[in-house]
């Protein structure tokens, strides 16, 4: 193992689970060879199940889908002094 290894490993330490997941995830996703995209696809999928969102918010439908929100234009200019 290179001392470069063993600087990550240790700076590893201490971390949270939640930090080591996030860093793992961050790896599989932007590091790791193309040839193993699938398997890292996978285990994503199944880590992205358990994730706790960051956002109250993350991922939810806010606006209605019958909603048109070209209809405030008028409004919003108006607020804004436009």
């Amino acid at each position: 193992m290179s001392t470069l290894q063993r600087q990550v490993i240790q700076s590893l330490n201490g971390l949270s689970e939640d930090n080591l997941q996030f860093l793992l995830d961050m790896i599989q996703r932007f590091m790791k060879p193309k040839e193993s995209a699938q398997e890292n696809l996978r285990e994503s999928a199944v880590y992205r199940d358990r994730v706790r969102r960051i956002g109250s918010l993350e991922g939810q439908d806010l606006i209605d889908a019958d909603y048109d929100i070209d209809d405030c234009n008028d409004e919003i200019a108006e607020m804004f002094g436009v």
